[in-house]
Order: C-alpha cells, then structure tokens, then sequence
C-alpha cells in the first residue's frame, strides 16, 4: 500500500476543517440570532462564510486534480490500444 501525497492529506485535512468551520459558523449563528445578540451573530456567520470559502478551495482543486487523472488515465488507455 503507497502513502499518500502529503498534497493530499492537507487537502483532505483542509477540507474537513472547512466543513466542520461552516457547521460551527452555522450553530454559532443561529445561537447569536436567537439570543439577540448581534455580534455572536455576524462572526458566526462570518465563520461559517469563511468555512464554505475553503471548502470551495479545496473541492475546486479536487475536481482539477480529478479531471488530470482522469485525462492521464484516458491517454494511457489511448496509447495501450494505439488509437
């Protein structure tokens, strides 16, 4: 079995902590909504808009990571059967 890429591991560390931020954010949020105070509120809110930025981040490299290897994988099929 290969270790992974240490790329890898902090974007599936990175990712995480971006979900796990934006769920945080959310709660922090809505506690500060319902208890009426504002500036629990607009950080929980602004953590929960900073968590989704870097899952944004991160699932964008993923899909081009992804999208690479795919390619890669199709050129070698290509070249097996020398199409």
């Amino acid at each position: 079995m290969t270790n992974p890429a240490p790329e890898s591991i902090v974007e599936v560390v990175g990712a995480s902590v971006a979900s796990k931020g934006m769920l945080t954010g959310g709660a922090v949020g809505l506690v500060g909504f319902f208890s009426q105070v504002n500036w629990i509120g607009v950080s929980g809110v602004a953590i929960a808009v900073l968590g989704l930025l870097i899952n944004l981040y991160f699932q964008v490299r993923k899909d081009r990571r992804e999208h690479a290897e795919s390619q890669a994988r199709l050129q070698a099929l290509r070249d097996q059967c020398k199409v």
